[in-house]
């Protein structure tokens, strides 16, 4: 009875210490506004304020990056992130949230959208008048 006493807590005793070593940041939600930008003609700049959101559930050091540059556009050592970039884009980009190992955590597209009006219904010309 004892042996198996012991044989339980040792086996709790790993599995805590097993949980321990394979704990990692997670998020619990993210935001991110507005996820489209509309230009009045293709190939022209979009300028947009973007607001970045998100909850850790664990402290743990985050980035925010762009998918095409080298270094992160701005880091944070904190549960809650609430944090707006100014960016000029001209193609659909991809906006990462990744730990100090570099590990994506989310994802989000930022897609490029050319305005098009609604075509005008053409009048008949009847020039009805009723008063």
């Amino acid at each position: 009875m004892l042996s198996n006493k012991l044989a339980l807590m040792k086996l709790l005793l790993s599995f805590l210490l097993l949980c321990s070593f394979e704990a990692h940041c997670t998020m619990t939600e993210v935001n991110v506004a507005p996820k489209t930008c509309a230009v009045l003609e293709e190939g022209k700049p979009c300028h947009i304020q973007l607001k970045v959101n998100y909850t850790l559930d664990n402290l743990e050091q985050t980035c925010i990056w762009l998918a095409h540059k080298t270094s992160p556009e701005q880091c944070f050592n904190r549960l809650d992130v609430a944090h707006f970039l100014e960016l000029t884009l001209t193609k659909d980009t991809l906006v990462l949230i990744k730990n100090i190992d570099e590990k994506i955590l989310e994802q989000v597209t930022i897609q490029i959208a050319t305005y098009q009006p609604v075509n005008q219904r053409k009048r008949r010309g009847l020039n009805w008048n009723l008063l």
